[in-house]
């Protein structure tokens, strides 16, 4: 089936953003739909296109790029790919897609020259296309724009399973301020369907194809495998950290206090030796890094800690499926949050999710910690800039349960009153105006 992607639309308007050569570079987890995207965007949009996938290159490619990869080879380095991959090329008309092109990196450096040259579009795709192992002795090229893919958000998995109505309903609803009524436990059960499945493209297929949720756990599994592998080949002298920290994201978030401790990781107990591990776990996007501050004076500004922070996983049906294990249909955390259970663990289903739609929609994720001068701790989840006034931010803070409490956005609020706008609580409860917050339901984050 075909899954519809808002990075399709992107990618439109990189294409029409000028009349000359152009190249960018679609950065995402492994599995997250990178491939296919640029694929399908050049098989709909270009006369002809040539797909180089350097994780399996076709016989000659390398030696093409090695004999003909230069400035002042360019019409014979075409002419030699055209035949090779048995595809015509027509100037203006024709786009290249060099695919995993972290696996052979001076591929990226030529793009500089190709997009001098003017002749043809080109499209990167890469993961952990940052760690040093595959930027080492290249220049990266500043004709290149980046576009990040993620997992499917809530809109895009409701469209992939046929639902045209659920958004709109909410969108509605959020901008009346008026309660979902009886359609709030409905539109739950489809939020917590996309949590469990997760927005990986295939098993989102799968879920559509079957709605087996054992094919859909095989898949996840996978995919979970394919990540520790990765930490295994590229993570270099620090995979040991890195392993640690990917393994104990479920246990972290389950935890009263989710941030990371050093300590407990059993590979050390200094921030600075998890700095490269940290870097692979956000560079490969398989993590979303969430740091902390305790002087939100103002967004821009942040006094951001970082031997403070939390580690979410990028995809939250991924997280439920590491924290399950290999057999998910024993796992207490498992049934639980398949019985509707939104406080499982912590809440670090409802937590994680929250933190994917906000990467996702383009912010850097910040909490706010603070001990006061009583003793007392305030932690507000997370804190973003007010779209609307850029001198202000946005204290949010997540319930997975019924704890009515907001005191620590009670306090955050009567500390930095002027740069604060009001507060948003995201609940499994119905939306509801108070004088000092917006109580809204956990999908309505989507809007954020």
């Amino acid at each position: 089936m075909e899954i519809k992607r808002k990075a399709y639309q992107k990618l439109s308007e990189w294409k029409r953003s000028s009349d000359t050569s152009k190249a960018i570079m679609i950065k995402g987890a492994r599995r997250v739909g990178k491939s296919y995207l640029a694929e399908h965007f050049a098989a709909n949009e270009y006369k002809t296109y040539i797909l180089i996938d350097f994780a399996s290159p076709l016989p000659g490619t390398k030696r093409i790029f090695s004999e003909y990869g230069n400035k002042s080879s360019l019409d014979e380095f075409f002419n030699q790919l055209s035949v090779l991959y048995g595809v015509p090329l027509q100037e203006r008309k024709s786009c290249i897609i060099f695919d995993e092109i972290q696996k052979y990196p001076k591929a990226r450096e030529l793009v500089k020259y190709l997009v001098e040259d003017g002749r043809y579009d080109y499209i990167e795709t890469g993961s952990l296309i940052s760690i040093k192992k595959n930027t080492k002795d290249i220049v990266i090229p500043s004709e290149e724009e980046e576009l990040l893919l993620y997992p499917l958000d809530f809109g895009e998995f409701l469209e992939a399973v046929s639902d045209t109505v659920t958004l709109p309903f909410l969108q509605e609803k959020l901008e009346s301020e008026q309660p979902l009524g009886n359609m709030l436990r409905p539109v739950m059960n489809k939020f917590r369907t996309y949590m469990i499945v997760g927005g990986m493209p295939q098993a989102v297929s799968e879920y559509v194809d079957s709605a087996n949720i054992d094919k859909v756990e095989r898949i996840k599994r996978g995919i979970i495998k394919l990540y520790r592998e990765d930490i295994a080949k590229y993570a270099e002298n620090y995979v040991a950290q890195a392993t640690a920290i990917f393994n104990t994201i479920p246990s972290r978030l389950a935890h009263h206090d989710k941030k990371i401790k050093y300590s407990s990781l059993g590979v050390g107990d200094r921030s600075s030796y998890y700095e490269d591990a940290l870097f692979w776990i956000n560079d490969s996007m398989v993590g979303n890094i969430c740091y902390g501050t305790d002087e939100p004076e103002h967004f821009g500004e942040f006094m951001v800690q970082e031997t403070r922070l939390k580690c979410y996983m990028g995809d939250t049906g991924l997280l439920l499926t590491l924290a399950a294990g290999e057999n998910y249909l024993k796992s207490d955390v498992y049934k639980s949050f398949m019985s509707g259970k939104l406080s499982t663990n912590k809440g670090m289903m409802t937590e994680n999710i929250v933190a994917q739609m906000l990467t996702s929609g383009g912010y850097s994720l910040r909490f706010f910690e603070t001990i006061a001068d009583d003793g007392k701790k305030y932690e507000v989840d997370y804190i973003i800039p007010d779209k609307n006034n850029e001198n202000k931010t946005v204290p949010i803070e997540v319930k997975s349960g019924n704890n009515k409490r907001h005191s620590s956005l009670d306090y955050y609020n009567s500390h930095f009153d002027k740069k604060t706008s009001k507060g948003i609580v995201l609940t499994k409860g119905d939306l509801q105006i108070t004088d000092d917050y917006r109580i809204l339901p956990l999908p309505m984050a989507y809007f954020l």
